[in-house]
């Protein structure tokens, strides 16, 4: 009687040491599993909808919205959060728990990075001229950079204020010295055919999609740019374009391709043909829905009777560059002149500027030069 009761307590005791080292062992693979990101590693963000937060807490303001999977780099953790960059070199702060680390595979040693040859700038052409997007001139920035530059510099700046896509055809033509331009597919395309040189990052905002105060679609209670584009077609609700191959124009024409919509020609589809500032005044007389970039609605926003019905989705992102022409495909360029612009906007006087720039208290862009 007494061995079987002893072969119970010891089985008891074998049971108890089993389940404590199974526990341990579970412990042990959590720890694993909440392992901190550390500066440098890759991740990938796992919530349908993340904050991209300006500090570290949900008291600080949303600078933007990103969507599942978005891959970020991160830079540093405060307690709970980290501070992360994205591809476009935008920074901001998400909580750690949305966050998944990105095994990085081995890679075999990179070669020595080649250093850039110095670009040497001559004394600059008495003139020059700057071919530009109208929400750099209807926000009131050129007015302030523009005069800056002539002065540091002595040059007299000729500005031609257009849609981007003009913008840049003038470059290719030979009529612009600098463009100064939001699309950054046209730019690329611009430089790789030869027509620019020494593309720079300057600056960036965002677009708001803006409609009447009543939003008759619903808009306000949709994030997803693309969802709230066809909402607006399927409703037929008016909307004005740019209708100008402006780089708002271009960026419009990409949400609507995406959701295989082609509004042009449609009874409740408008162009106007024209500026930025012009197309926010046209919508608000017809009532209508629009984008626009987040610099000219600052500056317009008590001037129309309009509201932001939708921001903060990742695709709205409005990076701004500077291309100065290929002085190789045209004599006539004024190159020093041009590289001399592009250096003062991404110099640290020109990129104080453009970050001091505000219309009521709001910043209409945030410098970007790298």
């Amino acid at each position: 009687m007494n061995n079987r009761k002893n072969f119970r307590q010891r089985m008891t005791v074998l049971l108890l040491v089993l389940v404590m080292t199974m526990m341990s062992s579970l412990a042990f693979v959590n720890a694993e599993a909440l392992d901190v990101l550390n500066l440098g590693d890759k991740a990938s963000t796992t919530a349908s909808w993340l904050n991209f937060r300006n500090g570290p807490g949900m008291q600080n303001k949303v600078q933007s919205v990103l969507i599942r999977n978005t891959t970020v780099t991160v830079i540093e953790k405060s307690n709970e959060w980290y501070k992360i960059s994205l591809a476009n070199g935008s920074t901001g702060y998400v909580h750690g728990k949305y966050l998944s680390k990105i095994a990085s595979a081995p890679v075999a040693a990179a070669p020595a990075p080649v250093k850039e040859p110095e670009i040497v700038i001559g004394k600059p052409e008495a003139t020059m001229v700057l071919a530009t997007t109208t929400s750099t001139r209807d926000t009131g920035l050129l007015d302030v950079l523009v005069p800056a530059f002539d002065k540091k510099y002595g040059v007299t700046t000729k500005v031609v204020s257009v849609g981007t896509g003009e913008a840049i055809e003038m470059g290719k033509q030979g009529n612009a010295d600098v463009i100064l331009v939001h699309a950054r597919a046209s730019e690329d395309a611009f430089v790789n055919e030869g027509y620019g040189v020494n593309r720079r990052d300057v600056m960036y905002n965002f677009y708001f999609v803006v409609g009447p105060k009543d939003d008759p679609s619903g808009i306000s209670g949709i994030k997803d740019a693309g969802a709230a584009m066809k909402k607006i077609a399927d409703d037929k609700a008016i909307f004005v374009s740019r209708g100008d191959q402006s780089g708002t124009h271009k960026k419009e024409l990409t949400i609507w391709k995406n959701y295989k919509i082609d509004p042009v020609g449609q009874s409740w589809y408008k162009e106007s043909g024209q500026g930025m500032g012009n197309t926010l005044t046209m919508a608000s007389e017809m009532g209508a829905y629009t984008l626009v970039d987040s610099g000219t609605w600052y500056a317009f926003e008590d001037k129309v009777n309009l509201k932001i019905v939708l921001q903060g989705d990742p695709v709205l992102f409005n990076p701004y560059g500077v291309i100065a022409v290929n002085p190789q495909k045209y004599s006539n360029i004024h190159y020093n002149a041009a590289m001399s612009f592009v250096q003062f906007l991404t110099s640290e006087e020109g990129q104080k500027m453009i970050g001091e720039f505000t219309k009521g208290g709001k910043q209409l862009f945030v410098p970007d030069a790298k």
